[in-house]
């Protein structure tokens, strides 16, 4: 007995505390690729029951003995196992799994788990972009991210408006304005108001930069019809649904993100300064001055004080400027709903004199569960002003060199810089409540209710010098937008793997515009920048237009197993818009997928995480700006500055006249409708570490509006019609890596390129080519719209080089006569040589052909993310492959007429082949101001170059601290970062910017570049 007690007592004493040393309660932490904690993260110990959660600042507690085997797993994130060997080294770093297919995306009405998505949808998560990077709005910050979505800026002014091409052009239009197909913004599920039509868009500020970008979680793109048909007439061109960032469970989530950048003047336009502005004008002058005409005495007059000066305009007016950019927000939830409130400010100076953007934006987000959780309420309140400064049309640094600046005392008085000011605000408010009553298991209802008011105001004023007059100008534009929704969803799941979720709703909505101007002329200059005239000296017009639109809508979507997908949707739209016969629209979709890596077939490919098959069709439609197109519009009398009536009047009371060129009413019209076809494949590879998407479409659009011409003798030019087809083709590629290098390094990339073909179908007047015209003053703007060719490609002048003697100019056999060039001018050595295509021996519009394409074959980027310990590196790149654009910014320069000298900057010449005697290898042909027709011509295909490039868009180096090393510090992680933007750009273009033009490919940058900036900042988490 004595012997049992002493083996018991002997192994309480040894074995107890030997399990108990082994095994001990352990404290870990659970952080990202950065270095920051991972909150809600599972831990579990192979084996053995039980397990952890980490808490808010990521850490964990847990019973571990060295050599257990941990099985960490996180929404978001990787599954990662790793083995236990001691307490200091317990650091479990996950690697984000974004990019893959298990991924929950918000789509339309609805979130679904990527593995059952069927249609063709790109997410992008935003928050670690805008964290880093400094946008006025997130349009910019998504360019080269998303397979098929082409951003294309054609300005560096702050507050310009992107465009946005989701799978190639699909607008035409007869006049120089270049018709956009934009796509429909969903912001947390209310379509919001992107853009004001022409007639109301009283700013020139881009509209969707009064959303924070910082507020944005993740942005989801619907790219074809059976993602987007849900939507039905206003997602022919793609959707874009934006979710903004809500609280998540846990402490109070304090952010603070603050940062400073410096914008760089690139590299300007060559200026002929000074001396050598002289030379090259005497030179000129020289050359070819008729006898008899005299230079400007600012050329010779030695005893001008300003003789031996020299103004550097561009110095002038071009300067290094500052970013300013500060976020913060206070989010969280728990068992009652969650909260969100974030507040904005941005200040973006412009590098040009005189502008600049102004952000103030303020968002308040709330949830409430009640009737436990059987209702939900959700409310968001969002408040915003953008203030753009911009100047007079007069402003510009295109001004000759030998002008002195204007706070020089021998220019006081005179017309070389015009004083004034435009100043652009815009102010939305948008309030948004919902309700969702889970009805009884897998029945819920949701009633929604949006209000939306968008006012936009401009007050300009400009002043002369030289006449002491001044004029003024102010505007207010003001939308309205009221939404009501309502969906009913039912969710069952059954049998063995049978998932089906039905979604029936309604919406009705009703958009109000209103608009009122009034200008002013002062006889004398005035500090006011707004209108205060007496009566007599002002005048003003306003206007308004309405439209409502009700829809219907259905959405089913069939899952057996995860494995064999089908979804279905259909929407049927009416809208005040059109006429009676053609109201409504019916919008239809169909899709399938099959996940066939999960037939056992599969089930022992390890390398083969996911597979996926999925294909598409759907019909989705758009309308057009006028709300009363199809009811015919009339014109009211108008006056001019000088109360001069200019329209009609009866009795001294004006009266109304249709406008001449879409007055004409046509019921008949209907809606713009497309089709698109859609193949798709999934594919991830090695434990998901490795991604591949491919898609291949197909988008017809057909009844495209177009004025077509009308007999002389029915009162009107013009009617509309549904009148043009336009079809795309194209081609999708993503590839995303997500690999560890080694237990430090990790390094993520993300390359994709999209292949487009765009071309005109039909056209309305048997298929006759389109010009486009500028319905004021008939002016040719080289494009054309052609059957079976690209839309708006170049319509020039064959170019085939320069005459260098008289005998290279072709002489008619029949009669002798020399060939005639434009305006018939008699052609002499140094003129532009072009093709005579008809052989007539004249140059005229006959002989003008398709010479290029300004519609891009390739887009897309290219990121690369590395993270060593605490340090991050991320590059993103854009490019443009295989389009052509017009160099109208070096052409406008060559362009001399006889009053050249001492109006405006010259370029460099030697820096230009420019032809001035016989034997010239000359690209450019002579630039004789007294040559009659000028040769230097806006139709010249010399002009259209390779608009190819590959853009460094942005390079970000960062550090995490963590608590471990700032433990002394008040918040949970800081982050400190430099971003240099806009680093460099590799292209053929002789211009500034083959970015920097605008979608039918001509450089109208208006001579302001795109700035470099040096972006430092930090990011705190409390």
């Amino acid at each position: 007995m004595k012997a049992l007690i002493k083996r018991v007592f002997l192994f309480v004493v040894l074995v107890i505390p030997v399990s108990v040393i082994a095994q001990t309660v352990t404290t870990g932490k659970v952080t990202d690729q950065r270095g920051e904690a991972v909150i809600g993260a599972t831990i579990k110990v192979q084996g053995k029951k039980g397990g952890a959660m980490t808490d808010n600042s990521g850490t964990f507690r847990l019973p571990l003995t060295v050599g257990d085997t941990l099985l960490c797993t996180s929404i978001g994130f990787q599954n990662l196992k790793v083995v236990y060997k001691k307490a200091s080294d317990l650091t479990i770093r996950l690697v984000e799994d974004n990019k893959t297919l298990g991924e929950v995306l918000v789509v339309g009405y609805k979130t679904q788990a990527k593995l059952e998505i069927t249609g063709s949808v790109a997410s992008v998560k935003m928050d670690k972009i805008t964290e880093t990077q400094a946008a006025e709005s997130f349009e910019s910050l998504l360019q080269g991210r998303v397979a098929g979505v082409n951003i294309q800026l054609n300005s560096g002014e702050p507050g310009a408006s992107p465009a946005i091409i989701i799978r190639g052009l699909a607008a035409v239009s007869r006049d120089d304005a270049s018709a956009m197909s934009e796509p429909l913004y969903v912001v947390d599920g209310i379509p919001i108001i992107s853009k004001t039509s022409s007639e109301f868009a009283i700013t020139s500020t881009n509209v969707l930069a009064d959303l924070n970008p910082s507020d944005i979680e993740d942005v989801v793109v619907l790219k074809d019809a059976s993602a987007a048909a849900i939507y039905g007439s206003r997602a022919a061109n793609g959707v874009i649904l934006i979710t903004t960032k809500k609280g998540k469970i846990g402490k109070p989530q304090i952010n603070l993100n603050i940062r400073t950048g410096i914008n760089f003047v690139p590299q300007l336009q060559d200026v002929a300064g000074g001396n050598k502005e002289r030379e090259q004008v005497t030179r000129l002058y020289d050359l070819y001055a008729p006898f008899g005409t005299y230079m400007p005495s600012m050329y010779s007059d030695v005893t001008n004080p300003f003789y031996h000066n020299s103004s550097d305009w561009q110095g002038y007016l071009y300067n290094t400027s500052v970013t300013q950019d500060y976020s913060g927000s206070v989010r969280g939830a728990g068992d009652f709903g969650q909260y969100s409130i974030s507040m904005g400010y941005m200040n973006n100076e412009g590098i040009l004199f005189n502008t600049g953007f102004k952000r103030y934006s303020t968002m308040a987000s709330t949830t409430f569960n009640a009737l436990n959780k059987k209702l939900i309420i959700n409310n968001t309140l969002a408040i915003s002003r953008t203030d753009k400064g911009s100047n007079p049309g007069s402003l510009n640094s295109n001004y000759s060199s030998l002008l002195p600046l204007p706070d020089n005392n021998t220019v006081k008085g005179a017309e070389v810089y015009q004083p004034g000011k435009i100043s652009n605000l815009n102010d939305r408010v948008r309030f948004s409540t919902d309700a969702t009553l889970n009805i009884i298991k897998n029945l819920s209802y949701k009633a929604s209710l949006s209000l939306e008011y968008l006012r936009l105001m401009q007050d300009s004023s400009a002043s002369s010098r030289r006449t002491l007059r001044s004029g003024n100008k102010s505007g207010v534009g003001e939308n309205r937008n009221l939404l009501f929704q309502n969906t009913l969803t039912y969710a069952p799941k059954f049998g063995d793997g049978h998932k089906i979720s039905l979604l029936v709703g309604q919406s009705a909505e009703k958009l109000e515009s209103k608009i009122t101007t009034v200008s002013a002329v002062s006889a004398a200059p005035t500090l006011s920048e707004t209108v205060n005239w007496p009566k007599g000296q002002s005048i003003g017009n306003s206007n308004y237009t309405a439209n409502t639109l009700m829809s219907y809508f259905s959405r089913l979507d069939y899952s057996y197993k995860e494995k064999y997908l089908f979804g279905a949707s259909i929407r049927t739209d009416g809208s005040s818009k059109f006429g009676a016969a053609n109201r409504w629209g019916i919008f239809p979709s169909v899709s399938a997928g099959w996940n066939f890596s999960k037939e056992k077939i599969f089930e022992n490919w390890n390398w083969l995480s996911s597979g996926k098959i999925r294909g598409s069709y759907g019909l989705s439609g758009t309308t057009w700006d006028n709300d009363y197109l199809a009811l015919g519009i009339m014109n009211g009398g108008a006056l001019d500055q000088y109360n001069s009536l200019l329209q009609i009047s009866y009795g001294g009371i004006s009266g109304y006249t249709p406008t001449w060129y879409n007055g004409f009413k046509n019921e008949n019209l209907t809606w713009v409708k497309t089709s698109m076809s859609n193949i798709g494949v999934d594919l991830s590879f090695f434990n998901k570490k490795v991604e591949f998407i491919f898609d291949a479409y197909e988008k017809l659009t057909k009844g495209l509006l177009l004025t077509t011409d009308l007999p002389t003798t029915s009162g009107y030019n013009q009617v509309y019609r549904n009148a043009a087809n336009v079809l795309n083709r194209g081609l999708e590629f993503t590839l995303n890596t997500n690999m560890n290098v080694s237990r430090n390094f990790t390094w993520s990339t993300g390359l994709n390129f999209a292949f487009n073909k765009n071309r005109v179908i039909s056209l309305p007047d048997g298929n006759a080519d389109i010009v486009k015209v500028g319905k004021s003053g008939g002016q040719d703007f080289g494009t054309i719209i052609r059957v079976g060719a690209p839309l708006n490609g170049f319509f020039f002048y064959e170019s085939q080089g320069i005459y260098q003697t008289e005998n290279q100019i072709p002489v008619d056999p029949k009669t002798g006569a020399p060939l005639t060039g434009l305006d018939r001018k008699i052609l002499k050595v140094g003129d532009r040589n072009f093709k005579d295509q008809n052989g007539d021996y004249r140059i005229d519009v006959s002989d003008r052909i398709y010479a290029g394409n300004p519609n891009p074959k390739w887009t897309g980027g290219w990121t690369n993310d590395l993270n060593y310990k605490g340090f991050g590196l991320n590059i993103v790149s854009t490019f443009v492959i295989g389009r052509d654009i017009v160099n109208t910014a070096l052409l406008d320069r060559l362009k001399l007429d006889k009053s050249f000298a001492g109006i405006s900057s010259l370029p460099n010449f030697d820096n230009y082949s420019i032809w001035e005697k016989s034997g010239d290898n000359a690209r450019y042909p002579t630039l004789n101001p007294w040559n009659g027709i000028s040769q230097v011509v806006n139709l010249d295909s010399e002009y259209i170059e390779d608009g190819s490039y590959f853009k460094i868009k942005a390079v970000t180096l960062s550090y995490n601290f963590t608590k471990k090393i700032i433990p002394r510090l008040p918040f949970d992680r800081m982050r400190v970062y430099c971003t240099m933007d806009n680093v460099i750009t590799f292209q053929k273009y002789s211009g500034p910017d083959a970015e920097l033009v605008s979608i039918d490919g001509f450089d109208v940058s208006g001579g302001y570049p795109m700035r470099r900036m040096l972006l430092f900042g930090v990011s705190l988490g409390f």
